[in-house]
């Protein structure tokens, strides 16, 4: 069974390619290799390709003079007179430590490309979560602003409902909403009233419900509301109105919008 594959087999290989892998580490890497690993296989012949590139164009190094007397020196050390030797090349290999040295400084530098390419990844998944903790503040920002909307509301709805004297008149269906009803409460002290309706159809959204109340014989729009699935809807009046002045309440429906005069079907009254 295979060693799963992580990234720090990926850091391995260019040390295993230049054959400067022993111990714990060689025999790990080399069972994983064995394994199979789709990404760690690639890599490696890419290592492997670039060493060779690298060993290839490094260019040969003329010896001094110096060295070479040495090793001239050297060769004849050991017997009586040595035979001249044949011309040394113009060039030489170069020695075996500077390719190491060379490969050492290519594997460093890919080491760090790979790191930056991990930075890179890490700095992408922190900005992903900075957005996602962003768009849930957000969220949570729009819910404390509902509900704080919602409480003002519910508060303005309990100054009118609970306050004394507070009077009530039921409005009931009427045309294609028989089933319908209507009830608004008016604050006497401050004039403010609140509308509650029921059990009426949802609208197009061209389409309004209105709601007006008659004084000295004449509608005055008093707001435009929308109902939910279940037909519900309400209206905050405002107007400091004299509930001793009001004959009557009614809604009808409106272009969306609302108009300064009634137009529309009446579908609530009282």
């Amino acid at each position: 069974m295979s060693t799963p594959h992580s990234t720090r087999f990926e850091e391995l290989l260019p040390a295993y390619a230049l054959g400067a892998l022993d111990g714990d580490d060689l025999r790990e890497l080399e069972e994983h290799l064995a394994g199979g690993c789709e990404e760690c296989r690639p890599q490696l012949a890419l290592w492997e390709g670039d060493l060779e590139e690298l060993a290839a164009t490094i260019e040969p190094v003329q010896p001094s003079e110096v060295t070479r007397t040495r090793v001239l020196r050297l060769a004849g050390a050991g017997g009586a007179a040595a035979p001249a030797p044949a011309p040394l090349p113009a060039t030489v290999r170069t020695p075996a430590w500077m390719k190491i040295a060379a490969l050492l400084l290519l594997a460093l530098a890919v080491w760090g490309l790979a790191g930056q390419a991990r930075m890179a990844r890490e700095v992408h998944a922190l900005a992903e979560e900075r957005d996602r903790l962003s768009r849930q503040v957000e969220t949570l920002s729009q819910e404390v602003g509902r509900i704080r909307s919602e409480s003002q509301r519910a508060e303005l709805a309990l100054s009118v409902l609970a306050a004394p004297g507070v009077q009530s008149v039921a409005l009931a269906g009427l045309g294609p909403t028989p089933q319908a009803a209507g009830r608004t409460y008016v604050n006497p002290r401050s004039g403010d009233a609140l509308f509650y309706a029921f059990g009426l159809p949802t609208l197009p959204e061209d389409k309004t419900y209105e709601l007006w109340f008659f004084a000295g014989g004449k509608p005055v729009a008093a707001g435009t509301f929308g109902v939910d699935p279940r037909g519900t809807g309400s209206v905050r009046v405002e107007r400091r109105i004299d509930p001793a002045q009001i004959q009557a309440w009614a809604v009808t429906i409106e272009p969306a919008g609302g108009l300064p005069q009634p137009s529309g079907a009446v579908v609530l009254k009282g």
